[in-house]
C-alpha cells in the first residue's frame, strides 16, 4: 500500500506549492470508441506487439520452458555470440589494415 501512495505522490501537486505538475502520459493510451472495448483491445494488443512490451513482460513472467525450447534458445545465443566475435574480429582487421596503410 505504501508503494501506491509513493508512485501515486507525484501525481496530485503538493498543498502549499501553488503549482499543479502534470505528469506525461505514460506507455500504451488506448481510447475506446462506442463503447467498443474488443477492438481497444485489440488494438492494444497490436500497440503493445510493435513496441517490444510484450516480449518484456514474457522474458519477466517465470513459467516453465520446455528442454526444446530451451535448446533452440541457446542454439539462437550461440549464433549470436558468434557472429558478433566473427564481425569483431572482421572490424579489427579492416582497422589493422588501415593503420598499416595496406
Amino acid at each position: 500500500m505504501q508503494a501506491l501512495a509513493r508512485a501515486a505522490r507525484g501525481l496530485w501537486p503538493a498543498a502549499g506549492r501553488g503549482q499543479v505538475q502534470v505528469q506525461p502520459a505514460r506507455g500504451i493510451v488506448v481510447q475506446v470508441r462506442d463503447g467498443n472495448l474488443e477492438r481497444a483491445l485489440q488494438v492494444m494488443e497490436r500497440k503493445m506487439r510493435s513496441s517490444g512490451i510484450e516480449r518484456l513482460i514474457k522474458r519477466r513472467t517465470e513459467h516453465h520452458v520446455k528442454n526444446s525450447e530451451k535448446r533452440v534458445l541457446a542454439r539462437k545465443a550461440l549464433m549470436a555470440r558468434v557472429r558478433s566475435q566473427e564481425l569483431g574480429k572482421s572490424l579489427r582487421d579492416i582497422l589493422i589494415k588501415k593503420i598499416r596503410g595496406q
